[in-house]
């Protein structure tokens, strides 16, 4: 199908810009291996995200198996903003938890 081509139906040209869309934020790179280590190489487009040689990433293991980078420095972050969630979500939680606090 040719993007475009109105003869291939409405559903395929939604589709077709739905990929295409998708397509422009991913990009498929290789593992290679480099001494004992598997190496991804990260496109230089994405270094105004952080992602500059000699930048420390973490990296998750997420439970679908897919692996999700994340630059060091943003980690702390995501980490005050989880903190932010739990004393939101749980005030009484953490009021009987400071009560039962024994240096206090």
């Amino acid at each position: 199908m040719i993007l475009g081509d109105y003869r291939a139906g409405p559903s395929a040209i939604s589709r077709a810009g739905t990929s295409a869309y998708i397509l422009r934020r991913m990009k498929i790179v290789k593992v290679r291996r480099v001494g004992n280590s598997n190496v991804v190489s990260i496109p230089r487009e994405y270094e105004a995200n952080g992602y500059t040689p000699g930048t420390s990433v973490l990296i998750e293991e997420l439970p679908g198996g897919e692996l999700r980078l994340l630059p060091t420095e943003k980690v702390r972050d995501q980490i005050a903003q989880i903190g932010r969630r739990v004393v939101a979500d749980h005030p009484e939680a953490l009021r009987i938890l400071a009560e039962h606090d024994p240096d206090r």
